[in-house]
């Protein structure tokens, strides 16, 4: 529960966000450790086999971001909860960013391992029904959903779609409303991050792709995009790099993304959180109501 004090910062933070405009990134997604315990098709990171970020470098990190103006806060991998250092655990990396005045920490997670950490949002990576999660993640999707019922706090489901699930949008879908009532499912497209390959949506397919998730809304299914973040999903229609998120790895530091500054991959992107963080900033009343179901 946020005390008033969070709650006032929060709401200048939304403030200085939407009203100000102030060119800084509001969130910080910090790369805890490139080790994970799947080899997903679409994703490499597993191979870099680089160390843990330490707890002392993360501290560091957490406090250069908030002297610049983040307040908010996303665990990623590899596999954040494979993170160690010492007897610490991903909880104590959620404490520490509280305590270093981060309002809001979520959590991106392949939702194979408990999900004990004590953080605001819980997003699990679920790409298909059960066969074709297992041939793009090599996880159970069984597994994951009962990890995902047992987590006490907020959550939703990410669904990243590319040449092999798409025809499984409804059908996931309606099997989520059914096996996880009140889960919410956040699409992403693929982004060839490695290159075109098989997995690659062509214009055609990815416009089909947003037809059919803004079907799927009017339907009530539980799509957690909103109408006009999906639109701008469409070929051609989205913002480019954004200066507003800001991702920390060992490597180093990258606005929007990793990937940031290669326009061969920007042109494909597909990362849909940036599109609805964009729209909330220029008031989009759909983007803005969105927002504050996972915000």
């Amino acid at each position: 529960m946020m005390g008033v004090t969070d709650l006032l910062s929060l709401a200048w933070v939304g403030a200085d966000f939407a009203l100000l405009r102030r060119d800084h990134p509001y969130l910080l997604g910090l790369a805890v450790t490139d080790r994970c315990n799947l080899r997903c098709r679409q994703c490499r990171v597993w191979s870099e086999h680089a160390p843990h970020l330490p707890f002392e470098r993360i501290d560091a990190i957490l406090r250069d971001f908030r002297s610049r103006g983040a307040r908010l806060l996303y665990l990623e991998g590899g596999e954040p909860y494979l993170w160690r250092d010492g007897e610490r655990r991903l909880p104590d990396v959620v404490a520490l960013a509280r305590a270093r005045g981060f309002l809001r920490v979520h959590v991106y997670t392949n939702g194979t391992l408990p999900l004990t950490a004590p953080v605001d949002f819980t997003w699990v990576s679920a790409d298909g029904l059960h066969a074709t999660n297992a041939l793009l993640r090599g996880s159970s999707l069984d597994e994951v959903l009962d990890h995902l019922r047992a987590c006490p706090g907020r959550k939703a489901l990410v669904f990243t779609v590319n040449a092999l699930n798409r025809h499984e949008l409804r059908p996931f879908l309606e099997f989520v409303a059914q096996a996880v009532p009140g889960v919410g499912v956040m699409f992403f497209l693929h982004t060839p991050y490695y290159g075109i390959d098989e997995l690659h949506l062509d214009p055609g397919a990815r416009a089909a792709v947003v037809a059919e998730l803004l079907a799927c809304r009017r339907d009530g299914l539980p799509v957690l995009n909103s109408n006009p973040g999906l639109r701008k999903l469409r070929p051609g229609a989205g913002s480019g790099p954004s200066r507003l998120f800001c991702v920390v790895d060992r490597q180093g530091e990258y606005p929007c993304c990793r990937a940031s500054g290669d326009p061969a991959i920007c042109a494909h992107c597909g990362y849909a959180a940036c599109e609805e963080i964009a729209l909330a900033r220029r008031l989009v009343p759909g983007a803005i109501l969105g927002a504050f179901r996972y915000l």
